[in-house]
């Protein structure tokens, strides 16, 4: 009997080491950025190197150093060899540059991580701890400061584009002709779907700063004579003459009023016969420990009344602007695919 309470303690995590690791994870997410910023992943990835000759390509102070490379150790990112050198693991390649550094590069700026400190008030108010902090909504500070423009929009790049890869291989484009993703950013998505699918068309419907890079990015791909850009404001104009309009991570921005009157706008551009595909995270119905939830957070942070959704109310947005949920498919994470059509 002892034996088994003992077994039963051992196995029970201390109140106190479970909330001082979760408090740890500001370290921690430093840490992950702070090996993002140095570029430690793009150099150990082309060849496994000591401290010190790792300190001198990266410039940094060796003992310095090795405190960070301790850390990364523990979290399963780095690992030492035995001929006492340091290597990336599976996880830890993903920071390099057009994977996951740059997300990581966001996370830890000052401009993403500095209104983070007044998630409780975000918390009393509902209102956006990015815009009492900067003095400018998320996306009209972005128009104001390219280099941050650059950063986030590489950032969500990597972020998504997992998922969309994902979108191009769930959804039969095969009966399309062209798509318009709005608010696409650098165009990731357009990307693999006009990749796949090679007799689609597209459009990017975007601010400046993004549009911008997107033309860099379908030259780089090799689509720039089969995707046009257009720069505009959403809420006052859409691309035409398209029969998808895909949607990701767009209607979380935006509080129900707004986003139904954008999904309605897609509805109108899509005709009867068109298709509007919705990208986004939804939430469980309990409370478990999921990526969807942070992300919630996340939303409140840099966009007050921006929110993720549960599946029942978004199908309520769906409705509410004149479309059906024809199917969902989960993509990756708590991510999910949405199709809609309008309603006759």
């Amino acid at each position: 009997m002892t034996d088994q309470a003992d077994t039963r303690k051992a196995d029970t995590e201390d109140p106190s080491e479970k909330l001082l690791h979760l408090l740890a994870g500001k370290w921690l997410a430093a840490a992950v950025s702070a090996a993002a910023s140095l570029g430690l992943a793009d150099v150990l990835f082309e060849t496994p190197l000591t401290l010190e000759d790792l300190a001198d390509r990266i410039s940094s102070q060796p003992d310095a150093l090795c405190r960070l490379m301790r850390v990364l150790q523990g979290e399963g990112l780095i690992i030492l060899n035995s001929q006492n050198q340091y290597e990336v693991t599976e996880t830890g390649a993903l920071l390099r540059s057009n994977e996951f550094r740059e997300l990581a590069l966001f996370v830890g700026s000052p401009f993403s991580w500095d209104p983070w400190s007044a998630l409780a008030d975000s918390v009393r108010t509902g209102e956006s701890a990015f815009s009492k902090h900067h003095g400018l909504p998320l996306f009209e500070y972005l128009d104001h400061h390219h280099e941050q423009a650059n950063l986030y929009h590489q950032a969500i790049d990597g972020f998504s584009k997992r998922e969309a890869r994902a979108v191009a291989e769930a959804y039969d484009f095969s009966s399309a002709r062209r798509v318009a993703d709005i608010g696409g950013g650098q165009g990731r998505l357009l990307i693999e779907i006009l990749s796949r699918w090679e007799h689609l068309t597209g459009v990017l419907f975007e601010r400046p700063t993004a549009a911008e890079r997107a033309a860099v990015s379908f030259a780089n791909a090799g689509i720039t004579e089969r995707c046009d850009i257009q720069v505009g404001d959403f809420f006052k104009e859409l691309p035409r003459n398209a029969d998808v309009c895909v949607l990701m991570h767009i209607v979380h921005s935006w509080d129900d009023a707004t986003a139904i009157d954008l999904l309605r706008r897609c509805a109108q551009v899509v005709g009867s016969d068109g298709t509007v595909l919705i990208v986004e995270g939804v939430l469980v119905p309990d409370a478990r420990r999921d990526l969807t939830n942070l992300l919630d957070l996340e939303m409140l942070v840099l966009c007050g009344p921006g929110h993720e959704r549960r599946k029942p109310e978004m199908r309520r947005l769906i409705s509410a602007a004149g479309l059906r949920l024809e199917n969902a498919a989960p993509l990756a994470g708590g991510v999910r695919l949405l199709v809609a059509k309008p309603r006759s």
